[in-house]
């Protein structure tokens, strides 16, 4: 009875040892981007990675060279008896940089923000308005008068890009209407769990600061003072801190007018480098 138990066990083993395993060709693409109008037939495309003597045919393709976008090609490889199907995605590049629609010289006055997209526009003939792709390179000093030379760059999601150099003239404002600009309520966007500090400044140079204790918001209230691109606060009844001498914190207004917490406080928020961006509401 034992020898008949083996020898079945034995049987189990060859005749599991001798399934067939499924047909897995290791095939790949020798491109899978495409210049605008190349002449190429999706067959050559692939490649046998491991030459292991496969064949193919092509059972179907939109592939469009003369117009820029993204293709399926589905090949059926061969291997003797053995077949199996694969799919693959081809890009046909465009060519074209985007188109950078923005002045000459542009004027801001005094200690107000530049945010160059209020400015600029790029459309690109295949991906259309790509503005959100726009930086420029430069440095501008809006607390400074002068002129500025920055260059506004443009790039499509083929990298196609594209530049314009702009004067940016910084003019003085008498009446230092910035001050008004910088008033209403921003809102901690690096906060991301639970409710976000907040902060409101008034014309009046008072200011509403919503502090996060971890499990409680505190109120804050005082005065702020601005000189050129750093506000600072302080409080007739709050502590920032135990010195005297450091009993405020700052905030940096950016060029894009957004403002960066400038201080270090024992509190779960706002933290140093915490951008507050201002509410449209």
């Amino acid at each position: 009875m034992r020898k008949l138990l083996i020898s079945f066990i034995c049987i189990l083993l060859i005749l599991s040892g001798c399934k067939k395993k499924a047909f897995e060709p290791v095939v790949s693409l020798k491109q899978d981007v495409l210049e605008l109008n190349q002449t190429i037939d999706p067959l050559d495309l692939l490649q046998d990675t491991q030459n292991a003597g496969l064949a193919f045919e092509v059972i179907s393709s939109d592939l469009d060279t003369s117009t820029p976008g993204t293709y399926s090609i589905t090949y059926k490889i061969y291997q003797g008896r053995n077949t199996a199907e694969k799919t693959f995605e081809v890009t046909v590049k465009d060519n074209d940089p985007p188109v950078i629609d923005c002045p000459d010289t542009i004027e801001i006055l005094y200690g107000n923000p530049f945010i160059f997209t209020q400015h600029a526009k790029a459309t690109d003939p295949q991906d259309g308005d790509v503005s959100e792709l726009m930086h420029y390179e430069g440095v501008i000093n809006t607390y400074k008068e002068g002129s500025y030379s920055i260059t506004i760059i443009a790039k499509d999601r083929f990298d196609n890009s594209s530049s314009k150099p702009v004067t940016i003239t910084v003019k003085k404002d008498k009446d230092e209407s910035y001050r008004e600009s910088i008033c209403g309520t921003y809102k901690d966007s690096s906060y991301t769990s639970g409710q976000a500090p907040t902060l409101t400044l008034n014309s009046d140079g008072t200011f509403s600061l919503y502090i996060s204790n971890c499990s409680l918001l505190t109120l804050v209230e005082g005065t702020y003072m601005q000189y050129e691109d750093v506000l600072y606060m302080t409080s007739e009844d709050y502590e920032f801190s135990y010195t005297a001498e450091e009993n405020l914190v700052r905030f940096i207004v950016q060029i894009d007018g957004t403002l960066m917490f400038d201080s270090h406080l024992s509190l779960c928020a706002p933290s140093y480098g915490d951008i507050f961006e201002k509410s449209n509401e």
